[in-house]
């Protein structure tokens, strides 16, 4: 995952709500007895996979092996820090291969494919933060569903370290979105080849860079898949980063021994305090440990200031409160005030500055480079000395949009999804409230671009139908008390890469419901949220949420059990649009 995420300790109730076994088989049934229906009976000869290499030729593409795994555990050798075991997989043919759609390409992907029981359908599985290794463990969650499936290491091995781009703006460029496409080309005709028949269905599946990736799939590549998930987007690429620098700049200006500096101790003060200011009008129960929605929530973290006398431990510095009062109320141009990137939630965790700089072995402990001081430092200033104090928030930010956009386009903010949405494409994007890493506010900024872009496009003089339109074909969920892609003090499981897992149907799982949208016409209204005793599905269900379909969020009925998700509704709040700050 993209940690560096000090997210909030698992929450735990005094008495925690266990599995109803009967309904969750009920539902493991009714998805099985629905994917037998369309499961291919008949295994695969093994000789077919093993002649792929031989056999199959493609433009640009190099089958480094293809290979039988037997059924069981896998794990991978010498491929890169994701390689861990990966236990109950099928049978299945595993094909690595490596594409070069350019003269510097070397983009590696792996494809596999269930040797018995293939449910006609691809899934491919998105990347984090700057690319560098093949995702095993959830393309494993998915082949144990019978999808063929397919992974890339967007061009490059190193995971850490961005040197890979300095003098490879093709790199650059295969990392930015050329590796995904191709990734996609091969793996339907590695599927063809294999099956000897294209697949039924073909499924984009990506969370945090991944979910950028999702995102300019849909964008400039509509016909590649017909249905794309989309959680917890980096999208606007050079603007996230950027602010992770001007964060850390505010938090550490003077280093961390710094009047500015909020130490990791005092985390947990500054969001009691937020909730304790906005709890009243912003969240449904009062035992929950989150907002509804904290971007509602307008608490000044100069009353959090110590007094004359006060105890340190209860109170901060007035850097630090002028610091968090700064990174609250957004990213700004100093010199026109334009606004650039939305402020961070009030109650996420404000360890925003560890996206710029994390530990390192200097007297301040704070030299070595996070994502954002690696994204700018080669691949925006392609300067090995280049430091993330020396940023210039005004003439560096004209510096780094021009750099994307007349290059790698890594950017995937272009409100125009109309190709997507005439070939019959289903998107579906979800952002957790409590994100510290990337604005949710910028979620709900994006998909209102997306409606304004229908609108105007198509001359309809009313939003409401413009909202009504673009429902049709990509819906927005936001998640109260969810962090980055998963974690956080509210229910967080739904189907989502790298979360705990959930009953596969529609209602519980996000996959499946955007199989039952784009098979079956069935759009997701809601879809219901887990969260376990401490995060662990053995442990039993702690609550259960439903997750709307933006505008609406979930509301409290003022009867039943705040932990079972029938007693809350779907409802659209009265204030909904959130100022703009995405280029149109």
């Amino acid at each position: 995952m993209d940690t560096p995420i000090q997210d909030y300790a698992p929450q735990t109730s005094n008495s925690p709500q266990r599995f109803n076994s009967n309904l969750w088989l009920a539902g493991l049934i009714c998805s099985t007895l629905l994917a037998i229906a369309v499961l291919h009976a008949s295994p695969v000869p093994v000789d077919i996979c093993s002649n792929l290499k031989v056999k199959l030729s493609l433009p640009h593409m190099a089958i480094i092996s293809a290979q039988t795994v037997p059924a069981g555990a896998f794990s991978p050798a010498n491929r890169g820090p994701n390689a861990k075991v990966v236990t109950g997989l099928p049978t299945f043919c595993r094909v690595i291969a490596t594409l070069a759609p350019s003269n510097d390409s070397k983009i590696g992907i792996e494809v596999w494919m269930p040797t018995s029981g293939w449910n006609g359908k691809l899934q491919t599985i998105g990347n984090h933060e700057l690319g560098g290794v093949i995702y095993y463990g959830d393309m494993g969650a998915e082949l144990k569903r019978n999808f063929a499936v397919a992974s890339t290491d967007t061009g490059h091995t190193e995971a850490a370290d961005a040197s890979w781009a300095s003098g490879h703006p093709e790199k650059v460029i295969d990392f930015g979105w050329r590796a995904v496409h191709e990734m996609t080309i091969a793996a339907k005709a590695l599927v063809i080849a294999f099956y000897g028949e294209k697949p039924r269905y073909s499924y984009f599946n990506g969370c945090s860079s991944g979910g950028r990736e999702a995102l300019k799939e849909a964008q400039r590549f509509p016909d590649d898949y017909d249905g794309i998930i989309s959680g917890s987007a980096m999208n606007y690429w050079t603007h996230s980063h950027l602010v992770h620098i001007w964060e850390a700049q505010a938090l550490l200006k003077d280093g961390a021994e710094g009047d500015s500096y909020l130490p990791p101790s005092k985390f947990r003060l500054v969001i009691n305090a937020a909730l304790t200011a906005c709890k009243a009008d912003n969240t449904e129960t009062s035992d929950d440990d989150f907002l509804v929605n904290p971007s509602r929530c307008a608490w000044n973290p100069r009353t959090l200031v110590c007094h004359a006398g006060q105890d340190a431990n209860t109170c901060i510095t007035a850097g630090q409160g002028q610091a968090l009062e700064k990174i609250y109320a957004g990213w700004r141009n100093p010199r026109s005030n334009e606004k650039l990137y939305p402020g961070a939630t009030r109650t996420s965790v404000p360890n925003w500055a560890g996206w710029a700089v994390r530990p390192g072995t200097s007297p301040n402990g704070l030299t070595a480079s996070g994502p954002a001081q690696q994204y700018l430092q080669w691949l925006v200033f392609n300067d090995p000395k280049w430091d993330w104090h020396t940023l210039n928030m005004d003439t560096d930010v004209a510096l780094t949009d021009a750099s994307d956009a007349k290059g790698p386009q890594i950017n995937a903010i272009d409100p125009d999804l109309s190709k997507f949405k005439k070939r019959g494409g289903k998107l579906i994007e979800y952002h957790g409230w409590l994100d510290p890493g990337f604005s949710p506010e910028y979620a709900v900024e994006y998909y209102e671009s997306a409606v304004q872009f229908l609108q105007k496009s198509a001359g309809i003089t009313d939003k409401a139908t413009a909202l009504q339109q673009t429902q049709e074909f990509y819906r927005l969920f936001m998640v109260p008390g969810m962090g980055h892609c998963t974690g956080g003090p509210g229910p967080n499981a739904f189907g989502g890469l790298a979360q705990p897992e959930v009953p596969l149907d529609s209602q519980h799982d996000i996959v499946s419901a955007l199989e039952d949208w784009v098979e079956h016409g069935v759009a997701p209204s809601r879809l219901i949220a887990t969260k376990y005793v401490q995060d662990d599905p053995g442990t039993g269900i702690a609550m259960q949420r439903p997750i709307c379909a933006y505008p609406e969020e979930p509301r409290y009925r003022g009867t039943g059990s705040a932990t079972e998700a029938n007693n809350f509704m779907c409802v659209k709040p009265a204030v909904t649009t959130i100022s703009q700050t995405a280029p149109h």
